[in-house]
């Protein structure tokens, strides 16, 4: 093919890149997905994990034009999958999942999936470039229409297959990131089947099921996912440097600042954060330094009773109650403010990967039948009832308040 390019893959090894997917792959919002890390700040703790949005786009592209020849889907269908994968991160801001929780609050319009939306159907130009907002004009010259893709990248679809595929219990956004968050931070626990997978799972009554002798391999690729969000995606020292990132943003944004942040790449914001003076400055040089909080608190679901959970889910879902636990955890031990950080784990996995706890799974018994995964192995449902991560509070602070916090935090948050 005269206008193919190869790209070399770390992961998938050698990939021939063509027609639309080139010509969206050359676009400014494409690209800029290079300058996005894909873990966020987790290089700090794993130093290997420097791998970008760009990459994981492009893998999850190459297995969705893999999955979509072995399930046999039309041309058609094909095409849009492939492209729906490929831009399924599109609308991500800097340092990817590592502000999601204030996007709500701050920007309301311009969180990552309507964001993604907004670009592919052309109502944002979101580089600002003179060749930026052609993605859905290249889309439409190719017989696609950009409003389907934005929908698949909710994982609705007019066929529930093809949703599934993207953003379902088993799908290619997942099996990439899985594997090349593994390879990359260097930990064993994100490695699956994947071949076995792409070859287990078919299309049966209009929906995505997976074979029955498959099911060893989705049980391996639930326990991969569960232990790499306990000890990659929410190691607390993860954590705790993207929550004071997070402070660093929120303090610049109530000074009328960097209200354009969710267009910025990675470098941009932090050199943009750095500039400023008072304690938005003084936390992004400790996070760059990895002069980071020590964590004075990290207590499990257990540890807590219903009402504790309740109340920390709705201050996590209110930026300015939890800000409000903040001021008065760093009062009660003589901090000042941005000294304390908060963070709670069932919320905010509840933004950043609602599909954790999903195990509704379909398999294709060999008698014909189809039953959810939990009821053909007690593996689904334990995973499910496992906590991810072990931790569901996480208090840093400087290490001079550890102690203090350590001894009377919870009558703090809940006297």
């Amino acid at each position: 093919m005269k206008d193919a390019k190869i790209i070399h893959d770390g992961v998938h090894g050698s990939m021939k890149v063509a027609g639309p997917i080139l010509e969206l792959v050359k676009t400014p919002e494409f690209q800029r997905l290079r300058h996005i890390r894909q873990l966020g700040l987790a290089y700090l703790v794993y130093p290997g994990a420097n791998h970008s949005r760009f990459e994981h786009s492009l893998g999850t592209w190459h297995l969705a034009k893999r999955l979509a020849s072995e399930v046999g889907l039309s041309e058609d269908e094909s095409l849009l999958l492939q492209v729906g994968a490929l831009l399924h991160d599109i609308g991500h801001g800097p340092l990817s999942h590592t502000f999601e929780g204030i996007y709500r609050h701050y920007v309301k319009e311009h969180d990552h999936m309507r964001l993604g939306q907004d670009i592919i159907t052309g109502k944002i130009n979101i580089t600002g470039d003179e060749d930026g907002g052609r993605i859905p004009e290249i889309l439409e010259k190719h017989g696609i229409d950009p409003r389907e893709v934005a929908d698949l990248l909710l994982g609705k679809a007019e066929k529930p297959y093809l949703g599934q595929m993207l953003h379902g219990g088993v799908d290619v956004d997942q099996l990439d990131y899985l594997i090349r968050d593994a390879y990359y931070t260097g930990v064993a626990y994100g490695i699956i089947d994947l071949e076995r997978l792409l070859k287990v799972l078919e299309i049966h009554n209009g929906e995505l099921v997976v074979d029955e002798k498959g099911v060893e391999a989705v049980e391996g690729m639930l326990v991969a996912r569960s232990l790499m969000y306990s000890r990659v995606y929410f190691h607390h020292t993860v954590k705790i440097a993207e929550g004071m990132l997070t402070r660093a943003l929120e303090f610049a944004l109530e000074e009328g600042h960097l209200w354009d942040f969710w267009k910025m790449t990675d470098c941009r914001v932090l050199v943009e954060l750095e500039d400023l003076e008072g304690l938005s400055s003084e936390l992004t040089r400790r996070v760059l330094y990895r002069k980071l909080y020590k964590a004075a608190v990290l207590a499990s679901a257990e540890e807590l009773g219903p009402d504790e959970k309740r109340e920390l889910l709705s201050a996590y879902r209110n930026v300015k109650k939890r800000q409000e636990l903040e001021r008065a955890l760093a009062e009660a031990v003589g901090a000042s403010e941005g000294e304390v950080i908060l963070e709670f784990s069932i919320a905010d996995l509840m933004v950043s990967e609602p599909r954790l706890k999903e195990t509704g799974i379909k398999v294709l018994l060999e008698n014909g039948e189809v039953q959810p995964l939990s009821k053909v192995t007690p593996l689904a449902n334990a995973l499910k009832r496992r906590q991810t991560p072990r931790w569901a509070v996480l208090i840093a602070s400087p290490e001079k308040y550890v102690d203090k916090l350590r001894e009377g935090w919870k009558e703090v948050l809940f006297s």
